[in-house]
């Protein structure tokens, strides 16, 4: 029995290992749980651009003296009595390991404002949604102009202060191998394009986890980023709609 428990152990190691390894995530914003928010039409309904999201991750960085690079390390979870071994990165998607992924592909200034065209369609708020360049590159009465201000993500891998070379026993049982952390801040504003005057403006900030086990969850360490920006802009275009017939 214990043998078998020995080999379920160092199976299960080399398991998360290698799907840490080769697993790649991307931002998959048809995948959110929560449905998109939709409401009847104004009368007449205006065009809106979606502009790419300014990327503003390095200037929180700076005004919050917060770290701008990967700090932590999964080897700590090597030494005798630590509980974990850990990683923080501000932006996830320029570095490597994660706690079950091994790379996220990820263009926050694009893949934002696609997921913003998505929504704004499915909301029915305006006539004609469409994505563009620069402002100069549209005939729309509205731009939605976003910046993407945090986008931390951190990570810890488990050791229930055995070690790596133990806790795989723990892991085989049940006991979870690790946890995610996915926080994601974004601003949006409503913008004439004529006038280039700012009619509206929506700030969200919100995080959320997620717990790995060697038989479930495994590369699903960033999958909350989508969940989280369904969250900003149902929030966000629930608090334009009543405000929109006015400005229309």
């Amino acid at each position: 029995m214990k043998k078998l428990l020995l080999q379920s152990a160092l199976l299960a190691a080399g398991f998360l290992l290698l799907a840490g390894c080769t697993n790649v995530a991307t931002f998959d914003y048809s995948a959110a749980a929560e449905p998109m928010v939709s409401f009847a039409g104004p009368p007449e309904a205006k065009s809106i651009a979606v502009l790419p999201f300014l990327d503003q991750r390095s200037r929180k960085s700076l005004q919050q003296l917060a770290p701008a690079a990967d700090s932590g390390s999964f080897y700590l979870g090597l030494l005798p009595l630590m509980p974990y071994g850990y990683v923080k990165k501000p932006f996830p998607e320029r570095s490597d390991d994660f706690v079950s992924l091994g790379r996220f592909h990820f263009n926050p200034s694009l893949d934002l404002a696609e997921a913003s065209v998505l929504s704004l369609k499915a909301s029915r708020l305006f006539g004609r949604v469409e994505l563009a360049d620069s402002a100069g590159r549209t005939d729309a009465e509205y731009l939605w102009r976003g910046s993407v201000n945090n986008t931390f993500y951190s990570g810890a891998m488990l050791t229930y202060c055995i070690s790596y070379f133990l806790s795989p026993a723990l892991w085989a049982v049940g006991a979870p191998e690790g946890v995610s952390r996915n926080a994601l801040g974004v601003s949006f504003e409503l913008v004439e394009r004529a006038t280039g005057r700012i009619v509206w403006r929506y700030d969200y900030d919100g995080e959320d986890y997620i717990v790995h086990w060697i038989y479930a969850r495994i590369g699903k360490d960033v999958s909350l980023y989508a969940d989280l920006m369904r969250q900003a802009l149902n929030l966000a275009l629930s608090d334009l709609a009543p405000r929109l017939p006015e400005l229309q």
